[in-house]
């Protein structure tokens, strides 16, 4: 009796062929080979993003540290060449990448914008970036959810393409048995997002709702017969986005991310107390309690309700100023607008974690228990209103 020869345990009769047995370990080796590569890839990065941390964790001003940050998130080219040249990441495209997918405080949409730049140095930023994501044994459509959570993409359709470029070589490179080539991965993507828009946004559908029989047609259309994807592989990718609609990220404040943080004590807070708030629409006074931190001004009816905030401003686009005149109240100051008309405010929707809605406040009054308790607040508002503090520094 001779063992099959196959990887498994089942004892056959008959004798196997000495060609089959060599090309098994041929494929076994080449299986090997492919597992030592990815090994080698991941302790690279892991490698990359310690010395990243490394390097946040020995950078003891963390004002200087924000105030790159803000540059990045108002001109990103700018803030990443105000970084390297104050040392806080080696002038490198595979620590710029690690920057860019691991700190926090920063837009996603000035990300979005930088990765995707034409130049050479931002296309090989680019190309690490994609390389931070494991996508291994993962379906395309859950591979992409993931990519483009992390950053906005951009309006224009040039760098949507080296972008999405960028995905498509990065999926295929992990998954090389699943479709015929990065091409198709990089066809498919922008099908699913279409799809994804005909789908969900009533508003974009000109053409009408584009059925399974419809994006079947629209693919055999772009990949040729022979590279065409199994038709159980395109069900599962139309179910998908049907059944779950592709979500992209803004960049205003996770709501439930934040009030997690906050409730677990994972939270730096810069100044905390009692204020006075006057309300929006109707000018009335109350009393509430007042947190500065992740560069937010979060507002509470009691200091007990850390998971149950009333009201979170976030702390970018705005100013500070003290107010001398109003006849209702002393020591008062106000938020106001530094681009726009309102001060961007919101609210969370009873009864739904983490959703919220908008404020419509064109400017944001309060009025503090003395002169010096107004200072140390408009102090504090201004340290806040740099960026948020990442928990890594708080220490």
């Amino acid at each position: 009796m001779t063992l099959n020869g196959f990887g498994n345990e089942t004892v056959v009769g008959s004798y196997i062929p000495i060609d089959a047995i060599r090309r098994r370990k041929e494929q076994l080796k080449r299986e090997i080979q492919e597992i030592r590569e990815k090994v080698a890839q991941c302790e690279v990065e892991m490698s990359i993003i310690q010395s990243h941390n490394n390097i946040n964790r020995q950078h003891g001003n963390i004002k200087q540290l924000l105030i790159g940050k803000r540059q990045f998130n108002e001109n990103p080219k700018e803030g990443i060449r105000w970084l390297v040249e104050n040392n806080f990441f080696p002038n490198t495209p595979e620590h710029m990448a690690a920057f860019l997918f691991n700190e926090t405080g920063l837009s996603k949409r000035a990300i979005g914008d930088y990765l995707g730049e034409k130049d050479d140095s931002h296309v090989e930023v680019l190309k690490h970036y994609a390389h931070m994501f494991d996508f291994f044994s993962t379906d395309i459509v859950e591979a992409l959810r993931r990519y483009l959570y992390t950053f906005l993409l951009p309006g224009e359709a040039q760098k949507i393409d080296r972008i999405m470029e960028a995905f498509a070589q990065r999926y295929y490179e992990c998954n090389p048995d699943i479709y015929a080539n990065a091409e198709v991965c990089f066809i498919l993507s922008f099908a699913i997002i279409m799809l994804n828009t005909s789908l969900h946004n009533k508003s974009a559908r000109l053409g009408g709702l584009l059925t399974y029989e419809k994006f079947v047609n629209s693919l055999n259309e772009a990949i040729s017969r022979q590279n065409m994807p199994d038709s159980n592989l395109i069900k599962n990718i139309y179910d998908s986005i049907k059944n779950n609609e592709l979500k992209f990220p803004d960049d205003d404040i996770d709501l439930s991310d934040v009030s997690a943080r906050m409730k677990e004590g994972d939270s730096t807070i810069i100044k905390e107390g009692w204020l006075w708030k006057q309300g929006g629409r109707v000018r009335q006074w109350k009393r509430r309690w007042f947190v500065i931190t992740d560069g937010c001004l979060f507002y509470y009816e009691s200091r007990t309700e850390v998971d149950n905030p009333r009201g979170i401003i976030p702390l970018v686009d705005v100013g500070v100023r003290e107010i001398d005149d109003d006849r209702t109240k002393q020591f008062c100051f106000e938020l106001f607008p530094l681009a726009g008309e309102k001060v961007k405010t919101t609210k969370p929707t009873s009864g739904e974690t983490g959703k919220a809605t908008e404020g419509h406040h064109t400017v944001y009054r309060m009025s503090a228990s003395s002169e010096d308790e107004r200072k140390d607040w408009i102090r504090a508002l201004r340290i806040g209103s740099q960026n948020a503090l990442p928990k890594q520094r708080s220490s």
